[in-house]
């Protein structure tokens, strides 16, 4: 299998907004996550869908504000917002990965907020849906063959319920959120990760190999119930419960076993979260932002050994049980840092940033131990550009020693002509150009170090 692969991709992103309220011009495809204080926010825009508690600007360059509306309607007070968005990409495999050629993928996103203390006097309460169209087909399965999905919006065709929440913010500066939503909606997030296209900088790499069904990730939501508390302005603790399975049980692409995301589970082993975060500073742009969280994440199921069967042998070895031994539950810890490291001098929302997660996780029962991601943005590169940001990126996925050494006893065992590479890597260079309020432009580049890392399938 080539051990490398070089893709490149232009993205056309475009929004409009209904009647109501006016909205961000590029909504998010969920809820997302605000800064620390006693009001939260609307959802921010980005590029990663399923992701939205990635602070990013919108295409006009501006955060909305809680309680700021625009125009006639905000006039109108409605508290009551829908948005349309589609986002198209054109991929194209110049060199190694499976095979070379051009591929598309789209997603319509379609959006529902509502407060519902302005529209119906319920205080201090939100509801909020959306849902997917995903059509075309992605670069990662129909050339690459990567594990971190070149596309963050790459999924099996089909019309998706992704969001379906409502949240009560009470006294105390707690909040409370309960429905149906992604675990990255408002965990495991890098503000400065959400311009850049690869999934595992919406999704961390580590959490998509090693859970059920891949998690609750984009294309796939589940059932949840979240809890956050506001310490101060610059503290808060989330905690949330998911159901720890978002599609039904069977073979196959568990995306087609919940092809419309209204599965709802309840009756699966549980996924919980927690997560510390700190935010020195609260009048930052969210695109200019220093943050640390610190969190860990822990499954009840059980899950196979990597290499050893139920009787201690070897899984690899023909005569043994074939049977893996099972280990309850999984875990991992986690730590992510955004840190601004030069404003240009007379603005506030011009600068480069860098951001930095680590992840990690038991060798004995997954794939995926370790994952690493980093970057550098820079937003307003040009002065005649000032909402445009360009980055470079990393995100490292390293394959387990169990199941590197399993991939070895295959080998001695003429089972296999090739161990495991030890990690996937994929380095990533955007440019997000902002030609209108409504449409942006973002050519990329991807460059894959050991696709799969040489697992098969």
């Amino acid at each position: 299998m080539p051990t490398a692969a070089l893709v490149l991709i232009v993205v056309l992103l475009w929004a409009g907004s209904a009647w109501a309220q006016a909205v961000d011009s590029t909504p998010s495809a969920a809820g997302g996550e605000q800064k620390s204080g006693d009001t939260e926010k609307p959802p921010a825009a980005d590029s990663q869908p399923g992701a939205s508690s990635k602070a990013e600007p919108n295409q006009s360059g501006t955060q909305q504000k809680e309680g700021e509306q625009s125009g006639d309607a905000a006039k109108a007070g409605s508290g009551i917002k829908l948005a349309l968005q589609e986002q198209s990409e054109v991929w194209a495999n110049l060199v190694g990965g499976g095979k070379q050629g051009t591929s598309y993928n789209g997603l319509t996103t379609g959006i529902l907020d509502v407060d519902l203390e302005q529209a119906f006097g319920w205080q201090r309460a939100r509801f909020y849906a959306s849902a997917f169209d995903v059509h075309g087909h992605g670069p990662s399965r129909s050339l690459v063959g990567n594990n971190q999905l070149l596309s963050n919006i790459e999924a099996t065709p089909s019309v998706k319920l992704y969001d379906l929440w409502l949240e009560q913010r009470l006294p105390g500066r707690i909040s409370v959120r309960f429905g149906q939503e992604g675990a990255n909606d408002e965990m495991m997030t890098t503000a400065y990760g959400a311009v850049f296209l690869n999934s595992s900088f919406g999704f961390p790499g580590l959490p998509a190999a090693d859970l059920p069904s891949g998690g609750p990730n984009y294309p796939m939501a589940t059932p949840f119930a979240r809890v956050r508390w506001r310490a101060s302005d610059q503290w808060s603790v989330t905690g949330a419960v998911f159901n720890g399975d978002p599609a039904p049980p069977g073979p196959g692409d568990p995306q087609i076993r919940d092809r419309n995301g209204t599965a709802f589970r309840l009756d699966d082993h549980a996924l919980a979260f927690g997560e510390l975060r700190y935010t020195p500073d609260l009048d930052a742009p969210d695109n200019l932002q220093t943050d640390y969280k610190l969190g860990a994440w822990y499954h009840t199921g059980e899950f196979a050994d990597r290499r050893f069967d139920t009787s201690g042998g070897l899984l690899a070895d023909p005569a043994g049980t074939g049977m893996p031994k099972q280990h309850a539950g999984d875990f991992a810890i986690y730590g992510i840092i955004d840190e601004i490291l030069w404003r240009r001098e007379g603005t506030k929302d011009q600068g480069i940033g860098v951001f930095l997660q680590v992840q990690a996780g038991p060798s004995d029962r997954n794939l995926a131990d370790l994952f690493v991601e980093g970057g550098v943005n820079w937003a307003g590169p040009f002065a005649d550009r000032p909402k445009d940001i360009a980055g470079i990126a990393f995100a490292y996925l390293g394959i387990s020693p169990a199941a590197r050494s399993f991939s070895r006893d295959l080998v001695a065992f003429g089972r296999a002509s090739s161990a495991y590479a030890s990690n996937e890597t994929v380095i990533e260079a955007t440019y997000k150009a902002i030609v209108t309020d409504w449409l942006t432009l973002q050519p990329d580049a991807q460059f894959v170090l050991n696709p799969n890392a040489g697992i098969p399938g």
